[in-house]
């Protein structure tokens, strides 16, 4: 538990979870009946005809303190790319294969429209990019994407130099989060009936970041945007996922709170240290505040799973 002891006339408690690869939250399986080419024909590779059916089975991981699992939510698209790994610039090349694939069932994946991935024997890279919803990942253009938005739950994965030589072929998949998180918690301090989160809004970081293919890496950005994010809300909790952030200037949050019975909201406005000046790639920050009748603290801080979220935003539930 790590304590960074701040003082407000309005003050938060803010704890933190690094999610990298090494423990597992959400658990994928992709059964990836493959077709060989970006166009879906087979094709022949360094080592003869594609005729090696490649399938995935894969998880998105966290290193986080419960190591909770659930499986991705039926709709969700992966785009998975297969380069000959023969070079250290694989993804400067076209890929030998890529293709979407869609869960028909929660945990399960399938080729959209019949895709199937089929390579010659020989070593590959393979890379998979999700942004954890029905919509269509980000594409790619010599390893780089286009400009990345806030509010969306970027997953990657990579596997270099994997040996494809047999007839049916299954590689796993750690996905993992590529952008980040912030979760407010809201509880009641002494002589407070806190009834409802009306609205959360917080600063987001300014735009204009791209994701490399070859490390999942979002630079963060230095500075915010002009408009501050309206946060998904479910209970007494408000989160919001946005790009990589580094920088000393404190983020704005304003909540506007039903309380006591009083039909009126009551506003409260917030400057929040941003932790160690950076909100990392992967990590989820939850800062959890205690209201009383005039002021928010916030005494220390902890460790919390990555927040599922539905398409809106929301939280799917509090945890």
């Amino acid at each position: 538990m790590k304590s960074y002891g701040l003082t407000f006339a309005i003050c938060l408690l803010f704890a933190y979870a690094a999610v990298c690869g090494g423990c597992s939250k959400d658990t994928i399986t992709i059964d990836c009946r493959g077709l060989h080419g970006t166009t879906g024909s087979a094709g022949t590779g360094d080592d003869g005809p594609a005729t090696n059916m490649v399938g995935f089975h894969a998880s998105v991981e966290s290193l986080d303190m419960t190591r909770s699992m659930s499986p991705i939510a039926a709709d969700t698209r992966v785009m998975i790319y297969a380069f000959h790994g023969a070079t250290d610039n694989a993804t400067t090349t076209a890929p030998m294969a890529r293709g979407i694939y869609v869960a028909q069932t929660a945990g399960m994946l399938s080729g959209s429209d019949g895709y199937k991935m089929y390579l010659s024997n020989g070593v590959f890279d393979f890379y998979a990019v999700s942004i954890n919803s029905s919509m269509i990942p980000p594409t790619f253009s010599n390893g780089v994407s286009g400009v990345l938005s806030n509010g969306v739950d970027y997953l990657w994965w990579k596997c270099t130099d994997y040996d494809i030589n047999g007839a049916q072929v299954t590689v796993p998949i750690v996905l993992n989060h590529s952008a980040t998180q912030v979760v407010v918690e809201v509880n009641a301090g002494t002589g407070v009936v806190l009834q409802q989160i009306v609205s959360a809004t917080i600063s987001q970081p300014q735009t204009g970041a791209v994701m490399n293919l070859t490390d999942g890496v979002i630079a963060p950005a230095t500075s915010y945007a002009s408009q501050p994010a309206s946060m998904g809300i479910n209970g007494m909790r408000a989160q919001y996922i946005m790009l990589p952030l580094k920088t000393d200037t404190p983020m704005t949050l304003t909540l506007s709170l039903k309380m006591n019975y009083d039909p009126t909201p009551r506003t409260y406005t917030v400057q929040i240290p941003v932790p160690d000046g950076e909100l990392a790639a992967g990590n989820s920050y939850l800062f959890s505040a205690i209201i009383d009748a005039n002021t928010v603290t916030f005494p220390n801080v902890g460790v919390t799973d990555w927040t599922p979220v539905d398409e809106t935003g929301n939280p799917l539930y509090p945890h």
